[in-house]
């Protein structure tokens, strides 16, 4: 008489589990470095530093969008932001924008390309 059970208890993990979570954390390791490379270089400012013998540019967004250039009193359509800064600026300048709290953050992405684009510095300020 043999009593002796031929159903043995497996003690294994599942591999599938572990193969899915593999592929699940390289998915997301490829889609978190692409989007780190994808930003802007910004040049912070070293201490002890003087930028007094360059000229600055002065570019002003009001809270409707407006564009002023060195503080004149008449506002800049968008159209023609890019043409203007291009002929007050020159081969050493600095572009510093005066962005207001109210004004569409799109305004101000928008003189970030422009400076990016034409190598351009560009100094990022809060209101005056």
């Amino acid at each position: 008489m043999n009593f002796r059970s031929e159903n043995k208890v497996k003690i294994e993990g599942g591999m599938s589990t572990m193969t899915d979570l593999v592929f699940l954390l390289l998915i997301f390791f490829i889609v978190i470095s692409t989007l780190i490379t994808a930003g802007v270089n910004i040049d912070v400012p070293k201490n002890g530093g003087s930028s007094s013998d360059k000229k600055i540019l002065e570019v002003n967004i009001n809270d409707n969008n407006e564009y002023f250039i060195n503080g004149k009193r008449q506002p800049i359509k968008s159209e023609d932001i890019e043409k203007k800064i291009l002929q007050n600026i020159g081969k050493d300048s600095i572009i510093s924008l005066y962005g207001s709290s109210k004004s569409d953050w799109e305004a101000s992405v928008y003189i970030i390309d422009l400076a990016k684009h034409n190598n351009f510095k560009i100094v990022m300020n809060s209101e005056k």
